[in-house]
């Protein structure tokens, strides 16, 4: 990855950051993070994020937890899933089930559909 992607990565997941952060405690609606990220990007890095189209469920994960200041352990607690799947679910490397995403939307106050 080149010096500028990673710069476009940094700042744009900072910017997101900033939107999640706000959107949970209820002062952005979804209207409002998509138009605040729109404007961060210039047109060469909205040309970059059309590629990747959109995050998937399981990289916001740790974004949430680390904004409400939970440990993988702390989900577990809150919800019917083990250390060891929450871990395997934030490195992507089990699926996202309908379910989960449930519980995982109902712990961060989200709409379950943030993480299909």
């Amino acid at each position: 990855m080149s010096t500028k992607s990673q710069n476009l990565d940094f700042n744009f997941l900072g910017a997101l950051g900033s939107c999640i952060e706000q959107y949970i405690k209820g002062k952005l609606s979804k209207i409002e993070v998509i138009k605040i990220l729109d404007q961060r990007l210039s047109k060469e890095d909205r040309s970059n994020w059309n590629q990747k189209k959109e995050f998937k469920g399981h990289e916001l994960i740790e974004t949430f937890l680390e904004l409400k200041g939970m440990t993988q352990a702390d989900l577990a607690k809150k919800t019917d899933l083990s250390t060891s799947k929450i871990n395997d679910l934030i490195k992507g490397r089990v699926r996202i089930t309908p379910n989960i995403a449930k519980e995982l939307a109902s712990v961060f106050n989200v709409e379950h559909t943030t993480f299909l």
